[in-house]
């Protein structure tokens, strides 16, 4: 079993996470169906508003791997709590395409500093508990985003998204008494050659990897995680978490009548996605648990199908086929999201383990940043069922990859 101290240490650094996040999940949720109220056009702004952070995250994390090497965990951590508040209550306080931007963009950054801490913690502790750890992060971290999209799209069905978004910055405060109680990390200081060699020239390993340490063999199986995981987030954290609204909208316009019972579109869309969530939480550890157990491969493999499947089943005009398909989609990537991360943790060189983790971080952004452009840029072009299609051969391209990475070796 895991130390009862590791476990203590990557839950107090998760609900962190879990809090600071619940704005930019409560985001998600409403904008697209609340695009005229925030002072936006549906388009490809509106997609830039909801992938900007993550596009932003691109370069930040290889910064905050850095800020991590010299300042450790707890400053940047509440410095970027305080960050957080003031990026939710700007949803409320300034709406309009440039002041959201400008927010979003801060968000990414104070993302990329909670992330990489979040991540150190769980690789100090033992390896052979690396899959389990990592699931109890996803669990603590996705309820955030559960809370959020539930009860904030009914705080804003009832109140109305500037007050909503307030009181989501107030309750981020709880977050700062935490942080007191996070260990700090002895070893978090730079070792120098380590740092020339990832910045030394131009180096394509370095660029795309965070490290030049192992042969052709390590650095290709870390290459194929990074991929992998980048098809995951562009079609599903990306694209389906920022197109279903729209997609609801399209398929029940604004609201559900069931009975005697009327749904608004922001309700409906946190219902959705809440269920969705909740999955994540009761299942990241178990799944942790069994990629510990059986092997990082076996689980990936299972998670293909049943993601291209899913993605292709949203084609289907039915309004409550979302409500069946897209929590399936998400437990699937759950499954995937875990086991890559201890797979990335796992390949890591001991001396650059914080840059490798930035750059599968970076990865990750790529994929869910491009996925709210591609989704809102493309629709009146080829429509969402094209892209849930596009998205579908996407994914199944990285798990090729993946095992052309992995043929030879015993997962």
């Amino acid at each position: 079993m895991t130390n009862k101290y590791s476990s203590k240490q990557v839950s107090l650094t998760a609900i962190v996470l879990a809090i600071s996040v619940m704005g930019d999940s409560m985001l998600y949720g409403v904008l697209p169906s609340h695009i005229t109220e925030f002072g936006l056009t549906a388009g490809i702004g509106a997609g830039l508003i909801l992938s900007v952070n993550r596009w932003i995250r691109l370069l930040s994390n290889s910064w905050a791997a850095a800020v991590y090497n010299r300042f450790g965990i707890k400053i940047p951590l509440l410095l970027s709590i305080g960050l957080a508040i003031g990026t939710t209550a700007a949803y409320s306080l300034f709406h309009g395409f440039w002041p959201l931007l400008i927010s979003r963009i801060f968000w990414g950054i104070c993302f990329s500093v909670q992330l990489i801490s979040l991540h150190m913690v769980v690789l100090r502790e033992s390896p052979e508990h690396r899959g389990r750890l990592m699931g109890l992060y996803n669990a603590i971290f996705r309820s955030g985003s559960l809370v959020a999209v539930l009860v904030g799209g009914v705080l804003v069905d009832v109140l109305g998204i500037d007050v909503a978004f307030l009181i989501i910055a107030a309750v981020m405060l709880a977050c700062i008494p935490i942080v007191s109680l996070i260990s700090e990390d002895e070893h978090h200081s730079v070792v120098e050659h380590t740092k020339a060699r990832v910045n030394r020239g131009f180096n394509l390993w370095p660029m795309i990897l965070g490290t030049n340490d192992g042969d052709i063999v390590l650095k290709r199986k870390i290459l194929s995680v990074n991929y992998t995981r980048f098809t995951h987030t562009f079609a599903v954290s990306g694209l389906v978490t920022a197109t279903l609204g729209l997609l609801l909208k399209e398929r029940i316009g604004e609201a559900l009548a069931i009975n005697d019972l009327t749904l608004g579109i922001a309700t409906f869309t946190g219902i959705i996605l809440a269920i969705s969530w909740s999955g994540e939480v009761i299942s990241s550890s178990y799944i942790g648990r069994i990629s510990d157990r059986f092997g990082r491969k076996p689980v990936l493999l299972l998670c293909l199908p049943i993601m291209t499947i899913g993605l292709i089943s949203l084609m289907i005009d039915n309004a409550f086929v979302p409500v069946l398909v897209v929590p399936m989609i998400f437990l699937a990537t759950t499954a995937g999201k875990v086991t890559l991360d201890a797979s990335a943790g796992d390949l890591s060189p001991e001396a650059d383990k914080a840059h490798v983790m930035s750059r599968y971080s970076t990865w990750s952004d790529l994929g869910s940043a491009s996925g709210p452009v591609a989704g809102y840029g493309l629709i009146n072009i080829v429509g969402l069922n094209w892209i849930y299609i596009i998205s579908s051969l996407l994914i199944t391209s990285g798990v090729v990859l993946y095992l052309m990475a992995n043929r030879s070796v015993k997962s």
